[in-house]
């Protein structure tokens, strides 16, 4: 079917249908696993199922993995063509299980969804979606979820302490003093996805007549608020260079790689083999020459730390 929408703004487009972070960890989970099996031929995934263990999802209460799967399962694909009057809509997970104890959520891949999923899997939309993914703090995770609605710059004012408690269901009795609810509930959480998400978000305290602080402004912005969003559009740009070159030519590119960053033979091997080893790699080669990174050994050294947390 022709189309000139592109597969990855679908894709992200679906993405966002889903409501909740573990919804969102599910499907993340599901991804890596679809990496594993890229090179597999497609007629072969007709009846695919993909196992996700709930260990690390950071969630096995039954109730939110219920409502993360009824979620999961409501994100669809919309693949439209006025000019030539076609359409193509499916539902990428059509079935998704879990039992009592078992450790796993089963969830069944859509014939015709796999080929856009395991596009997906390769490039730079990966590195961001895992970095979404990444939240360790469960308050961070449900931040996320409040302030990822609208993709553009944004204000939410007039957030009270009261507010915010029902958000991240913490009654009275938790975090007793203002302070500490402050800090890990609001502070920390909030400097996590700064750190770890394409968000930016600065916020100003709201103070009461004593001085204590009865909620926030927020301000959510993107990377442009850090002055970065050149920097990820060459990022972006350097993997689409990379996916659209033939394995000759790729080949030729990890060994310039090699020369470049003096890799010794058992790494030059092994990044032809593993693919989430090469990702790391040509994350960081992109970051380096945008100048996202500051080397302060050299690069060889920089390189060597970047593989072996790779490998972990």
């Amino acid at each position: 079917m022709k189309t000139d929408i592109q597969v990855p703004r679908r894709l992200n487009e679906a993405v966002h249908t889903f409501s909740s972070a573990l919804s969102k960890r599910i499907f993340w989970a599901a991804m890596a696993q679809i990496r594993k099996g890229f090179n597999v031929q497609k007629d072969m995934f007709n009846d695919l199922w993909i196992n996700v263990p709930t260990n690390i999802l950071n969630c096995q209460k039954y109730p939110l993995l219920l409502k993360a799967s009824q979620e999961l399962q409501r994100a669809r694909f919309e693949i439209n063509n006025p000019a030539e009057e076609e359409f193509d809509h499916f539902v990428p997970f059509p079935t998704v299980r879990y039992k009592k104890r078992s450790g796993m959520i089963q969830t069944k891949i859509n014939a015709d969804a796999y080929q856009y999923l395991a596009e997906l899997s390769n490039g730079y939309f990966w590195i961001q979606l895992k970095s979404m993914m990444l939240l360790s703090s469960t308050y961070a995770q449900i931040w996320y979820e409040k302030l990822s609605e609208k993709k553009d710059f944004f204000k939410l004012e007039g957030v009270t302490i009261e507010t915010i408690r029902e958000w991240m269901r913490v009654d009275e009795f938790q975090y007793k003093r203002n302070a500490d609810f402050i800090k890990w509930v609001i502070y920390e959480p909030i400097k996590e996805i700064n750190e770890k998400t394409e968000l930016f978000i600065t916020y100003e305290p709201m103070y009461g007549q004593k001085r204590p602080i009865l909620g926030f402004d927020f301000i959510i912005q993107g990377q442009k608020a850090k002055n970065e969003a050149d920097v990820f559009n060459k990022i972006e740009k350097y993997f689409d260079e990379f996916r659209s070159l033939n394995p000759i030519e790729k080949s030729q590119r990890i060994q310039e790689l090699q020369r470049e960053y003096s890799f010794p033979e058992k790494v030059f091997n092994e990044l032809f083999e593993n693919t989430s080893l090469l990702d790391a790699v040509l994350e960081a080669d992109a970051a380096i020459k945008a100048g996202r990174i500051e080397i302060k050994t050299t690069k060889s050294q920089y390189m060597g730390g970047v593989i072996k947390k790779a490998r972990k």
